[in-house]
């Protein structure tokens, strides 16, 4: 359910985007302006804020030291600009200095030093967000009409004196793309409404910008565990731009982490109405839906997202689960095919499809995909407990025990593991074994009526009617409807010469279960028995 900040694009593409930007003007107005901008030195406001909020995270840093080196970096740039007043040139001018020369990088990465203004200066470093905060600050600094401009899990920079106007993206040294590009972005597409309203593709405030850094800070706080300081951070991203749908989107997960489902739909439900065309947010909410148990709306929201991002390998990954679970195997196969189609290495859709295949009764196929996805995830403890189940079922007892066994190491106190290896000894023939892991199976979950029965069963095969009286005794308290449970004590009973006792508990045998197949013996058994009582 987490959301990625950064942009998944090639660079060939921006290449041919912006070739097609200079050929056909897909861009808004690139006429010139003879505007003489004034260049002045002085401190911007957006520096301070962004190292303040910086400090947050690295209190040590010294604010006034990286002040004075954007400092030094807007009189250099100045120096490079001479007299210079054409748009064009003063763009070209900041990407050759900020790009070239002082050899600042773009990464996709999310992390704290990509998004701080401290540390990008200290490394030369930045995502999306730290670039654009940084080329902010040297446009302030030279008053330079430059603006931060945001799309889903995204900001850019553009340049918009009211005459000229271009986009600048930091991601490609300060290459141009057009609004275009960013209003079809597969699974980030905007809606038209949206950009009417203005929510996107407009110029924004300085508010607006450091809206960015909290985003961005929250979802790698998220992204860490520190949900609290998630959440206080997502909230000032709503207070100073409230009109991002990916912010909200993140809050709702958020919500659901803490689970407060109400208000993550009600966040998801608010992104949908900023930006209808958000695929995220109805992949998020299919996701509480069917942590709710909601699964045709789960679903139907999987479905909306692969429509707008038929990539998506999470939507048919748990559009597949949603289907399991309604009882469609062969949705879930589908579903599931085209997830790893997309992603071969998945290794929870291998996992996934062989339970589906193990249901559909496809055994091998279902083999297949586990031994698939231990090669791919090693520790994915749990496909060796759907494995065993699998050998157990095909009464490959031996490899079994091999995979319970191998789980066991890693989640030692899983009852249900040692009743399958319990159950595996026993068709093996190894009763001991199968009588150790019934005791420990009771250790770890003493009111089980049904390991007590089975239980019984093996203490009797061991010779030990006594014991196997003590556990069928303990299950039927626990369960009194078992029929079973009575034929075998009565069996006890009457190994054990208790012939009332065995003759009771026959005739609770027939009344639970009239028409057993063996009825007319266990009836003969109790006209016998009730002859030795005359």
């Amino acid at each position: 359910m987490d959301l990625s900040i950064n942009m998944h694009i090639s660079k060939i593409f921006f290449i041919i985007a912006s070739i097609l930007f200079i050929l056909f003007h897909v861009s808004a107005d690139v006429s010139q302006s003879n505007t003489n901008w004034e260049i002045n030195t002085q401190g911007a406001n957006l520096a301070r804020t962004a190292l303040e909020i910086a400090q947050e995270s690295y209190p040590e840093i010294d604010i006034d030291k990286y002040l004075k080196k954007l400092d030094g970096m807007v009189k250099n740039i100045k120096t490079s600009l001479g007299d210079e007043t054409e748009p064009e040139q003063i763009i070209k001018t900041i990407n050759l200095v900020v790009f070239n020369e002082l050899q600042f990088q773009y990464v996709q990465t999310g992390d704290l030093d990509s998004i701080s203004l401290n540390r990008v200066l200290d490394t030369k470093i930045g995502n999306c967000v730290g670039l654009t905060i940084l080329y902010l600050c040297i446009a302030e600094g030279l008053h330079l009409p430059i603006y931060g401009v945001s799309v889903p899990d995204h900001v850019f920079l553009r340049y918009d004196d009211g005459d000229f106007r271009k986009n600048i993206e930091t991601g490609y040294e300060g290459m141009a793309t057009p609004d275009s590009y960013y209003v079809n972005m597969p699974g980030k597409r905007i809606s038209q409404t949206s950009i009417k309203n203005g929510y996107y593709l407009k110029n924004l405030t300085t508010n607006e910008v450091i809206a960015n850094i909290y985003l961005n800070r929250s979802i790698i706080q998220k992204e860490k565990g520190n949900i609290n300081a998630a959440l206080k951070d997502v909230n000032h991203a709503i207070e100073l731009h409230g009109n991002d749908a990916a912010a909200y989107c993140n809050r709702g997960v958020i919500y659901e982490r803490l689970k407060d489902i109400d208000r993550a739909l009600d966040d998801y439900n608010r992104a949908i109405v900023l930006n209808p065309d958000y695929a995220p947010t109805y992949y998020n909410r299919g996701s509480a839906y069917a942590s709710m148990e909601i699964i045709d709306k789960a679903i139907m929201d999987y479905s909306k997202a692969l429509s707008l991002d038929p990539n998506s390998i999470l939507s048919y990954y748990n559009r597949g689960i949603a289907f399991k679970m309604v009882g469609r195997a062969d949705l879930t196969i589908e579903d599931l095919n085209n997830a790893i189609s997309l992603d071969p290495k998945f290794s929870a859709a291998y996992a996934h499809r062989g339970l589906a295949y193990a249901e559909s009764g496809e055994s091998e196929k279902a083999l297949a995909d586990f031994d698939k996805a231990l090669e791919l995830d090693p520790n994915n403890t749990e496909i060796y407990m759907k494995r065993g189940i699998i050998h157990a079922d095909a009464q490959r007892f031996d490899e079994a025990i091999a995979d319970i066994t191998t789980f066991i190491k890693f989640i030692p106190n899983n009852a249900f593991a040692y009743y399958i290896r319990a159950k595996a000894y026993r068709g093996k023939g190894d009763i001991e074994k199968s009588l150790e892991d019934y005791g420990r199976v009771l250790e770890l979950s003493p009111r089980m009526a049904g390991v007590y029965f089975e239980r019984g069963q093996i203490k009797n095969q061991l010779e030990k009617p006594e014991e196997a009286l003590v556990d069928f005794n303990t299950s039927i308290d626990l369960f009194p409807y078992n029929p079973f449970a009575y034929l075998h004590r009565g069996n006890t009973f009457k190994k054990l010469g208790k012939i009332q006792h065995a003759l009771n508990d026959y005739l609770a045998y027939i009344k639970l279960n009239p028409n057993a197949p063996d009825g007319e013996e266990v009836k003969d058994a109790i006209e016998d028995l009730k002859n030795n009582l005359k």
